[in-house]
């Protein structure tokens, strides 16, 4: 490959990148429907055409930020995931064992979601599709909120000893996970109320703890109905 050629590949990569990141930190700012691709293009200091060129479409590029974002999120949690798959295949695991680890991975994910593990960005453009889905939503639910609320449901119900069926299963997972959110899309008004300046260890610690108290309430419930 030609002097040229290499350096031609080179700019169209760059080019591909700022404009990627530039994507992440508009769609943050503006949401999607926001952030125009003459926003994209001037921001990212490239033509217009780029957008159609690398991504698509300015929907196609959204998505691959989302992707990026799936990504990150399960490759943070992928131990303590590819451990709960271990535990779920296996025939011995006892409902002990997986309370211990759906409490290790909401304590893992809330640890994530309050610390700043993830760009803050990711977690705005995350938490706003959650909540209002758009047109790009099935790329976030296909790739990331599907497969990890199934693992979060089956130690729900490995944890009660089969107690719950997989409907209640699944929604015990939204309002655990509903739980979690909360303390991230509504931080500055907790900051506020509590006179906390940050998140701290101590604020995080507090906040896992409450979350841990409640699920395992609604384990022992479960288990308890099944007696």
């Amino acid at each position: 490959m030609s002097f040229i050629e290499q350096r031609k590949r080179q700019v169209a990569k760059d080019s591909k990148k700022r404009l990627f990141e530039t994507a992440r930190h508009l769609f943050a700012a503006s949401g999607y429907y926001g952030t125009s691709t003459r926003d994209l293009a001037d921001r990212a200091s490239v033509n217009i055409s780029a957008i159609t060129y690398y991504f698509d479409s300015k929907l196609g590029l959204y998505r691959a930020v989302l992707s990026d974002i799936a990504t990150r999120v399960k490759e943070e949690l992928s131990d303590k995931t590819t451990h709960a798959k271990k535990l779920l295949s296996d025939e011995n695991a006892t409902a002990d064992q997986a309370r211990a680890l759906l409490f290790e991975l909401i304590s893992e994910l809330c640890i994530l979601l309050c610390s700043k593990r993830l760009p803050n960005e990711d977690v705005v453009i995350f938490l706003h599709e959650y909540s209002v889905p758009g047109e790009a939503f099935d790329t976030l639910y296909r790739e990331l909120i599907s497969p990890i609320y199934e693992i979060y449901a089956d130690l729900f119900i490995k944890a009660t000893g089969n107690g719950l069926n997989r409907e209640d299963a699944t929604l015990c997972t939204f309002q655990l996970f509903a739980q979690m959110f909360v303390f991230k899309a509504r931080k500055q008004t907790i900051l506020q109320h509590l006179n906390w300046k940050e998140y701290g260890d101590r604020e995080v610690k507090k906040i896992i703890t409450m979350i841990l108290e409640h699920t395992g309430a609604v384990l022992d419930l479960y288990k308890n109905k099944q007696r």
